[in-house]
């Protein structure tokens, strides 16, 4: 599609996946989509749609020197780099700014890296959708999705009035919602008119720079600095910019307070993979409810076993013997086994071994 440009966000950490993930390792060169890493599984995904020269991954130093290992082949001058981490909104303004410095009628398509999406023609249909609703150079466009059960994990779109009778059905977005606790998350749905945040995006430059004028003047007086900073090759100035910039995600920073902004309903099989009980999107089931994501050669023996996720990869056997509702993970010189029930919250882990100078784990 002409002039439509491809961001894709890549410089997490994924704490929820350690010990599989790690500082130099995250969740999104993991290889969870048919022995694939997430982040070529999205590069996949918009295949035919935007053209290579105008995708663009944004990450940190330290990645972007492991990208050639994880998307061989990908181009070295199409890789932002942040010099610091500072949220989604910062990320976005980077991109931005070299966005329209080189093109300034460029619409973008805004992915995160480490998401789960099997049906690309599904997906490319409904960007289609949101590149038309964005043409009028005003509208930012984000794509709930349909809930299949209260979620805490992920973030609500409440939806208003539905815009047009085109399909995939759209929406004007009425309001952000965090994520909510389970009796909240059960209203919703309850409810109805409420949609998960996938976290997905499709607009014009101009339109997200007068919102974030709007919304966040100091995002988008940053935002012009860096602007002028590309056009004129001073690397110094963009990075000093940057570094001015609030630390804000973007839908604090501007989707909550921008005056059109529309969803487009996506119905189609979605996840975030946000943690290991989460694999069961992607992994193989066996008859007794047991996930398995395994890589390079490792394999499981079970007996009396029941609703557990395994996680394991090198030349090896992991075997389970009348244990239920675990997760294990073995990964190089780490087994990591803890109730999925606490699988969300392993990020206390990391701290843990922070705290005791286990660095060399992390």
């Amino acid at each position: 599609m002409a002039n439509l440009h491809a961001v894709i966000m890549a410089g997490g950490s994924g704490t929820r996946f350690w010990p599989a993930s790690r500082r130099l390792r995250p969740k999104q060169f993991l290889p969870l989509v048919d022995g694939k890493p997430l982040l070529q599984a999205t590069l996949d995904r918009i295949a035919g749609l935007v053209p290579p020269e105008c995708t663009w991954i944004v990450t940190n130093a330290e990645l972007a020197r492991r990208l050639r290992k994880v998307v061989p082949g990908f181009p070295r001058q199409q890789v932002l780099v942040e010099p610091e981490s500072r949220d989604t909104a910062p990320c976005l303004a980077l991109a931005t700014a070299h966005l329209a410095a080189r093109d300034p009628a460029a619409t973008m398509l805004v992915m995160p890296a480490d998401h789960v999406i099997p049906d690309t023609k599904a997906f490319q249909r409904l960007v289609r959708r949101g590149v038309k609703l964005a043409a009028d150079d005003r509208t930012l466009v984000t794509f709930g999705i349909a809930p299949t059960h209260p979620a805490t994990g992920y973030g609500y779109l409440e939806t208003g009035a539905r815009l047009d009778q085109a399909a995939p059905a759209a929406f004007a977005a009425r309001r952000f919602r965090e994520k909510p606790d389970l009796p909240t998350a059960r209203r919703f749905l309850k409810k109805g008119g409420f949609l998960w945040n996938s976290g997905i995006f499709v607009w014009t430059t101009r339109a997200l720079c007068n919102a974030m004028a709007s919304a966040n003047p100091a995002l988008a007086a940053g935002t012009r600095a860096m602007q002028d900073a590309v056009q004129a090759g001073r690397r110094k100035a963009l990075v000093s910019a940057f570094r001015e910039l609030p630390r804000i995600s973007i839908d604090y920073g501007v989707m909550e307070r921008a005056e059109h902004t529309a969803v487009v309903e996506a119905d189609l099989r979605w996840d975030d993979v946000g943690s290991f009980p989460a694999l069961t999107a992607v992994g193989k089931r066996d008859a007794d409810g047991n996930v398995q994501v395994l890589g390079a050669g490792s394999t499981t023996l079970s007996l009396h076993s029941r609703d557990n996720v395994v996680y394991a990869e090198g030349k090896q056997t992991v075997a389970l013997f009348g244990v239920h509702d675990l997760v294990v993970v073995t990964v190089d010189d780490v087994v990591m086994v803890c109730p999925k029930d606490r699988a969300q919250n392993l990020k206390e882990l990391v701290e843990h071994a922070r705290r005791h100078g286990r660095e060399d784990l992390l």
